[in-house]
């Protein structure tokens, strides 16, 4: 009779030596899943801190013919919004389709520096259940080539022992996959969320340069 108060460290850790392997690697996957969303999520939440009077200030700024303050104003600042807002008060002069297609360059920057490495979630939420099945279909194929040599009980028994072999590496890859999954998603959420707000600054900035005098 298969014992059927197995524990969690048994369970993860008491397969052979591709099992553990496997899971070793999956968890160090997860982890390292964690740490990035951690860091990205921390700086994501800084970068879409913007000071809710920045066009304000610096439509005020203009206003009083101040442009080099209105450019230190947006340094201070120092936000994806307020650099791109910087992008285009550099430009002042020149026609607005000219400041427009500089503020949307500066906003694609910024979106490919918000976006960098999020992609290894995604890869990762595909990645980790592909290996864990891929591990228990290796470990129930060793099984099986094992279990034609034997005799009947001892066929039964050693089935039932390496089913949870092979069942393992499979529960963490679909766990480590699921949270990268989510960890993915926020993270886009964050960045669409930015794109979003750098290109209301850049409209209403555009608003500002091109009023009616």
């Amino acid at each position: 009779m298969v014992n059927q108060n197995i524990s969690i460290w048994e369970f993860l850790f008491g397969g052979g030596l591709l099992s553990v392997s496997l899971i070793i690697i999956l968890i160090f996957s997860g982890i390292a899943a964690i740490v990035f969303f951690g860091q990205k999520l921390y700086s994501l939440n800084r970068e879409n801190q913007v000071d809710p009077y920045l066009l304000k200030n610096v439509n005020d700024l203009l206003n009083d013919g101040r442009i080099q303050s209105a450019i230190d104003f947006c340094r201070r600042d120092n936000s994806p919004e307020s650099r791109s807002v910087e992008k285009g008060l550099s430009r002042l002069g020149r026609p607005v389709s000219e400041i427009a297609n500089a503020m949307e360059t500066h906003a694609q920057i910024e979106l490919n520096k918000a976006e960098k490495n999020i992609g290894f979630l995604a890869t990762l939420s595909g990645a980790a259940p592909m290996l864990g099945l891929l591990g228990g279909v290796l470990i129930l194929a060793s099984t099986f080539g094992t279990l034609s040599k034997t005799e009947t009980v001892v066929a039964q028994n050693l089935l039932a022992a390496d089913f949870y072999k092979a069942l393992a590496p499979s529960v963490v890859g679909l766990i480590v996959g699921f949270l990268a999954y989510i960890f993915h998603n926020i993270l886009v959420g964050k960045v669409d969320y930015l794109l979003m707000k750098i290109q209301y600054h850049t409209n209403e900035f555009l608003d500002i340069i091109n009023k009616p005098s």
